[in-house]
């Protein structure tokens, strides 16, 4: 049986601090400018530095931890409207939904999450699903050919270069195919620190779900599309937990570009030991240089 949990909404105050964000950044790997230097930032449309979209789904997932112990994150969506500033007040709540017909798991529970800023406007939105550990031997499936090989880089097919949105030069060298990856091994010490960062009642039994799409996060802002790169929406299927010291290996593959709107699409991947699928979903970036 699952904990007994919380069934009204659950309303969360916070701050982040440019502090959090370098602390981060040197967690994660991902030091995109616009999150970690002030300078830069203040040349963008941002006009100043903005939280790792992972930072927030972090403090998330440590509210979750604190009102739903015991449960794990069998899924997570992501959308980040609007950029949460260094020092900004900032609302997270959870509500209580539906669980979808026919859920995976007999003890599936559906919440809704939302980060406001002070004049109301969304900072992140999603949905949770968390289960019961028990249920993780019923775990949907990889999805079909997950295991296959991502495919090699493509020519553009209509055979003409898009049309890229104003200071998009660069837009041109990305084609559909275009993949990144990196290998990590996160440490204890690195999970005492996400733990911090996460206000995370505790120390997690194993590696927390964010530090996996934070390795996506780095490949978007570092590699590709790379510096500049505005994260707007993640999706995420948690399929086996990770250790501490496991080697990771994360991938991002681009799988559409709408240059008119200077828009990616990426699939993004994480695998464990032995190719252990550990985590899929996707991705969608703004990319202005």
């Amino acid at each position: 049986m699952p904990p007994v949990t919380d069934l009204a909404t659950i309303v969360h105050p916070f701050v982040l601090t440019q502090q959090d964000f370098n602390r981060f950044a040197a967690l994660s790997g991902d030091h995109n400018p616009i999150h970690v230097d002030p300078v830069f930032s203040a040349g963008t449309p941002f006009g100043g530095t903005v939280s790792h979209g992972m930072l927030l789904f972090s403090r998330l997932r440590g509210l979750l931890a604190r009102h739903y112990p015991g449960l794990t994150l069998a899924s997570q969506t992501l959308m980040f409207p609007a950029p949460c500033y260094a020092d900004e007040p900032l609302t997270l709540a959870l509500t209580p939904a539906p669980r979808p017909d026919g859920a995976v798991f007999a003890s599936a529970i559906v919440l809704q999450a939302e980060v406001r800023k002070a004049d109301g406007r969304l900072g992140l939105s999603g949905t949770c699903t968390l289960h019961a550990m028990a249920d993780a031997n019923t775990a949907p499936a990889s999805p079909a050919g997950s295991s296959a090989p991502l495919p090699a880089r493509q020519p553009n097919p209509s055979g003409a270069a898009p049309t890229p949105a104003a200071g998009l030069s660069r837009y041109l060298d990305l084609r559909l195919g275009d993949r990144a990856s990196l290998e990590r091994r996160y440490t204890q010490a690195d999970i005492a620190s996400w733990a911090a960062l996460a206000d995370y009642p505790g120390l997690p039994a194993t590696l927390p779900e964010p530090l996996i799409p934070a390795l996506f996060s780095c490949l978007l802002g570092e590699e590709l599309p790379g510096h500049g790169t505005n994260y707007l929406k993640q999706s995420l299927q948690f399929l086996a937990p990770a250790q501490a010291g496991e080697l990771l290996t994360a991938s991002v593959e681009i799988s559409r570009l709408r240059a008119d709107k200077a828009l990616v699409n990426l699939r993004t991947r994480c695998t464990g030991a032995e190719g252990r699928l550990i985590c899929h979903g996707e991705a969608l970036v703004l990319f202005r240089q």
